[in-house]
């Protein structure tokens, strides 16, 4: 095995410790993307989000009643119709959106849907799931900018998902044409990209490639959720599905860095467990197996290439502990 080869996997374990630490074991059931790949098939105008994240979220937990929380979801949007003017300007569907979710009144049993403080990284893979987040009143900046992007949408406003490192943000199109940030995580205030620059690094490079701070389609803010699934795979060590499911998101979403380097990961992780812990050398790896180490091991260093690529960088630790005192400062 070479060193090259070997820095990407231990790598590739560096980087388990960035995803969620949520479901612990393997359910060892197959694995049935054709529900997700139906919606993912369909036109933009014929998604709806908020069935797409429940489809996503019942694959983890199997508990989860689509037609019920779908029903939470129109009861919600119900309400803050209520709150509108007549003749609604999309500013005054905004400002009420702001207030269902963001202050505590009558309209949300006076319980305001906050940051999740105990868990500022989200690692809890939990705080990701939709109706979790509706439940708790405490989300993250997965779930918190997706139920403002779903409740939105609902109400006739221009808003989808956009990218940054670790993060996701709100994009919402103005009557004027004009692309505004929203951050969900914080109030859903407006935000310059400079900010997220600031907060996030990301590099040039991504920016002009498209990887951040670009409004997505339906598809691929789908695709984009669908990364949850992956994590959940990888918390539970099933490392091929973690495989299909990424295939899945780089299908609809081909500049989704974090597929790359999960898949990547995800490889890494079935060289070592597959070939590693067993073999001492590839030489020693009997001729049968060697076709399928080769393509892991190929997988393992091409995706994060190709990551890296399209402008990707490692999130150092520095990164993260300014992370943390941001969030400290908001507490």
């Amino acid at each position: 095995m070479t060193m090259t080869l070997i820095k990407l996997i231990c790598k590739a374990f560096l980087l388990i410790c960035l995803c969620s630490c949520g479901l612990a074991f393997a359910d060892n059931a197959p694995l049935d993307l054709k529900p997700l790949r139906s919606i993912l098939q369909l036109p933009d105008n014929k998604i709806d989000l908020a069935r797409a994240k429940l489809v996503i979220d019942k694959t983890i937990d199997p508990s989860i009643d689509i037609r019920v929380n779908l029903k939470t979801i129109d009861s919600m949007v119900s309400t803050i119709r209520s709150m509108l003017p007549a003749n609604a300007t999309d500013e005054d569907k905004l400002n009420a959106l702001r207030t269902y979710i963001y202050y505590a009144g009558s309209w949300n049993s006076n319980r305001a849907y906050n940051y999740d403080f105990d868990d500022p990284l989200g690692t809890r893979l939990g705080t990701k799931l939709l109706i979790n987040y509706i439940a708790s009143r405490k989300g993250n900046c997965v779930s918190m900018p997706l139920l403002f992007i779903i409740l939105g949408q609902r109400l006739g406003l221009d808003v989808t998902a956009a990218n940054a490192p670790q993060h996701i943000l709100v994009k919402y199109r103005d009557p004027s044409g004009n692309l505004i940030n929203i951050e969900a995580t914080s109030g859903a205030k407006p935000a310059r990209d400079i900010w997220y620059r600031q907060n996030n690094p990301m590099t040039d490079q991504a920016i002009a490639n498209g990887v951040y701070l670009r409004a997505l389609s339906k598809k691929e803010t789908v695709a984009t959720m669908t990364f949850t699934l992956a994590e959940h795979y990888m918390d539970t060590q099933e490392y091929e599905k973690v495989i299909d499911v990424t295939d899945l998101v780089l299908e609809y979403a081909p500049k989704s860095v974090d597929a790359m380097v999960l898949k990547g990961t995800a490889s890494g992780r079935l060289v070592k467990e597959r070939y590693v812990s067993k073999y001492p050398t590839p030489n020693l790896i009997p001729l049968e197996q060697r076709a399928a180490f080769e393509s892991l091991a190929h997988n393992n260093q091409y995706w994060f290439q190709q990551a890296e690529t399209l402008g990707w960088r490692e999130p150092s630790q520095a990164d993260d502990e300014s992370y943390l005192q941001r969030v400290g400062k908001h507490q």
